[in-house]
């Protein structure tokens, strides 16, 4: 017997509606993402703006608006400070390095009659670390993105209780109890996993400049800033680092090659058992595979700044899921 399947006007209407809505997402991701990333970096400064609220001035509590500005002009005195003294030696040096990256190998020379093919490393070595240290690049070189962000920040920032006062009063009454505990929680956790996550990428950038420098191998300050950028890629980051090193190392000598593996080897091992479970243990709670599978769906659909928002969506997911599931 056929049957006759009718699609009333409404649901066609309402298809279109959400294909469309699909749509303008995808195309409007890069925007979005701006957008995420003024909130994480808003959920980032909160702390600092309750603590500045904290404050007296003539007997009178700083007000919100005084407690942001103060915040927001500690952070950018710090970016200036990067910007000017750092970024420009860190990139020379970076340029060098990559440029005479093919030439070096050719000096290396390991112990005893040890043999092994660059060929097909180098190019996707110095492939992923041209692409990480571009990225970086156009992070601080690309002025009116980097202004928008931060107004886009200190403005979220000074109107942020009455944001979320907004989004609550969307939701019924008897959800806006669980609705405002899901926001907290959200903040809580990814503003402590952005605060983490640079505390560990400083952490692991100096560990490796010193390092190296201390071994004399060549290009110290640039490795140390590749190895602070890749720490945000679990597993895979770490081992293109170390490489790098590694071949820079051995092409002065030996010592100085073993010495800067054995130099990546001993910091990942401190990192992973003492930092790690210190610092990123109850923030994320996820394995390395979830945080790299959410670092590449991120980067194939939005790019770079993808990949930047990939992991703490990941974890609002989370949160959010968790809560369905608790209280449907």
């Amino acid at each position: 017997m056929d049957k006759q399947v009718i699609i009333s006007v409404k649901t066609i209407i309402i298809s279109i509606l959400i294909a469309l809505g699909v749509y303008v997402l995808f195309r409007l991701g890069p925007i979005i993402g701006i957008l995420l990333i003024a909130v994480f970096i808003v959920m980032s400064m909160e702390p600092a703006v309750k603590r500045f609220m904290r404050f007296t001035f003539f007997n009178q509590p700083l007000s919100r608006s005084a407690a942001v500005i103060t915040s927001y002009l500690i952070l950018l005195v710090i970016l200036a400070v990067v910007a000017t003294f750092v970024i420009p030696p860190v990139v020379t040096e970076s340029q060098k390095m990559i440029v005479n990256l093919s030439s070096l190998t050719k000096g290396i020379v390991l112990p005893g009659s040890a043999q092994f093919n660059l060929t097909d490393l180098l190019p996707q070595a110095s492939k992923v670390s041209t692409g990480i240290l571009s990225a970086t690049i156009s992070i601080f070189s690309n002025v009116t993105a980097f202004v928008s962000l931060l107004i886009f920040a200190v403005y979220m920032s000074l109107d942020w209780v009455n944001i979320k006062k907004n989004f609550i009063s969307i939701f019924p009454d008897n959800l806006e109890d669980t609705v405002k505990d899901t926001l907290d929680e959200i903040e809580k956790s990814v503003g402590s996993w952005v605060r983490g996550e640079l505390f560990l990428m400083f952490t692991v950038g100096f560990a490796s400049f010193t390092g190296l420098a201390i071994l004399g191998v060549r290009y110290a300050l640039a490795l140390g800033i590749i190895s602070s950028i890749t720490e945000a890629v679990p597993m895979i980051g770490p081992i293109i680092a170390g490489i790098l090193a590694g071949i820079i190392g051995f092409s002065e000598s030996p010592i100085k090659g073993i010495g800067a593996v054995a130099l990546y080897i001993l910091i990942q091992q401190l990192e992973n058992n003492l930092l790690v479970p210190k610092v990123m243990a109850k923030v994320s709670g996820f394995r390395p595979l979830v945080i790299l599978l959410a670092l590449l769906v991120g980067n194939q659909f939005f790019g770079i700044i993808g990949a930047i928002v990939a992991v703490p969506m990941t974890m609002v997911g989370s949160i959010i899921l968790k809560k369905f599931l608790r209280y449907s």
